[in-house]
């Protein structure tokens, strides 16, 4: 029995889905700590070029870090829903 009981959780865990807004639009996500290069990704399914760099900025995300920049390399804990990104892309000259 003790084995079942403990399967729930990671079960429950696996089904867990986190709703944030990238760039004004809703995306989902199935775990609680999102990086960069997911942010990224999904704001930006098509690389624009090798010279685009992005600035990632978020809000209303979990402790420690409420609201600040995100940048390679970097995660952030993010909220059931409601923690917002919004990602610019910008070309070297």
């Amino acid at each position: 029995m003790e084995d079942n009981a403990a399967e729930v959780p990671e079960e429950r865990q696996e089904h867990t889905e986190y709703s944030i807004v990238i760039n004004g639009q809703l995306a989902v996500v199935p775990h609680e700590e999102v990086s960069y290069t997911e942010v990224t990704s999904i704001a930006y399914p098509v690389d624009p070029g090798p010279d685009t760099t992005y600035t990632v900025t978020f809000r209303d995300a979990k402790e420690p870090r409420h609201e600040g920049s995100l940048v390679e390399g970097e995660v952030v804990l993010v909220r059931k829903a409601g923690t917002t990104f919004n990602v610019y892309s910008t070309s070297k000259s």
